[in-house]
């Protein structure tokens, strides 16, 4: 299994020539624990793009983002994953905004009309496949797979902290969530999952897809080697080891 980093310091970074970028971006969770995250731009089949997890645009970045193409899609893929969404839809109010079912309760400030579920079929569905996660509801994730690119795109149900992570407490604390310095799915990810049965199907129809790389939200992505990588993370859910 072979990693690659995307992150830099101008923040804006190519994860596959002309079909995905990165847009990095660094939350600080509390004093001393900074949580990278990431944003992907996807190109859709029209040469328009998807936003998955808006992180804060700068003009800068806005411009780099332009020259790619047109903002068609923004994805907000589960509840927690919104605090710059607003903004971002400012900035392209003409995009088409697709959110976790969950976020109209912690989102009275905003009018969202297209929610991801088990049924959701948006017309940019051929080219980036929404899996929804049932059986969390507190988060409501639903995963990509970018087909092109054998690309699965997740936020909080996969992590992979490491050489990224800043500040001498991280380490302790993302330590102690089992999210640090390994592939896998944090102890956190596993108490939010409510209805095992309804996540193990969710996940062997994830694992029924044909992708190779990982890129989540949260570390480094994973360039080869990832249907194995989740499939092993999984574990706990699929049959039931720890």
């Amino acid at each position: 299994m072979s990693q690659s980093k995307t992150f830099s310091e101008k923040n804006f970074d190519v994860i596959v020539p002309g079909q995905l970028w990165s847009v990095a971006h660094e939350l600080r969770m509390i004093p001393w624990v900074y949580l990278p995250a990431r944003m992907v731009v996807v190109r859709l089949d029209d040469a328009s793009l998807a936003l998955h997890s808006p992180v804060p645009i700068t003009d800068a970045m806005a411009a780099q983002i332009k020259a790619l193409g047109t903002v068609k899609v923004i994805i907000a893929p589960n509840n927690y994953h919104h605090l710059y969404l607003k903004k971002v839809v400012a900035r392209y109010p003409e995009a088409e905004v697709w959110a976790a079912p969950g976020l109209p309760d912690k989102r009275k400030d905003m009018v969202l009309t297209n929610f991801f579920g088990e049924t959701a079929s948006p017309s940019w569905a051929d080219r980036l496949k929404p899996l929804f996660l049932a059986g969390a509801p507190k988060m409501d994730e639903t995963a990509f797979v970018h087909s092109a690119t054998r690309s699965l795109i997740v936020t909080d149900s996969f992590f992979n902290l490491g050489s990224q992570s800043r500040g001498w407490l991280s380490p302790i604390i993302f330590r102690l969530t089992g999210a640090w310095k390994k592939p896998g799915q944090s102890k956190i990810w596993r108490s939010i999952v409510k209805d095992k049965a309804a996540m193990r199907a969710s996940t062997e129809r994830l694992l029924a897809e044909d992708f190779d790389r990982i890129i989540m939200a949260h570390g480094d992505i994973i360039e080869t080697g990832g249907h194995a990588a989740y499939r092993k993370a999984a574990a706990w859910v699929l049959d039931g080891k720890a």
